[in-house]
């Protein structure tokens, strides 16, 4: 099974991806959670939240690259302008919220093939 990272500090849309992505989810609430998580578990693939507590989206990408340079990672942000900045440091794609679970789907599908 697909293990997916998802670092996200809303817990509302942390329930709702439990919910509606049938993937083996690693939940993280902040970003030193989600660099702690992905070393532990190496997800096929991480979405990241940029504007997360303790450290943010950008920072948790570069550490994660620096550690891991074949990880996957897909930005995920309300934040219009971090989208450039995700895609510079790193991040394969950028997904705006709100988006649909579809197009989300249709992300992990893509960059979890190995």
């Amino acid at each position: 099974m697909v293990k997916v990272l998802i670092a996200e500090d809303y817990l509302e849309l942390l329930d709702f991806y439990k919910i509606s992505l049938g993937y083996e989810l690693i939940l993280a609430k902040d970003g030193e959670e989600a660099l702690e998580m992905y070393k532990k578990h190496k997800p096929d693939i991480a979405l990241m939240d940029l504007k997360l507590p303790k450290k943010d989206g950008l920072e948790v990408i570069k550490e994660i690259l620096n550690y891991d340079p074949d990880a996957r990672i897909v930005a995920i942000t309300a934040y219009g302008y971090l989208g450039p900045k995700a895609l510079e440091v790193g991040a394969k794609e950028v997904i705006r919220k709100p988006f649909k679970i579809s197009e989300l789907n249709e992300l992990i599908n893509k960059y979890s093939k190995k």
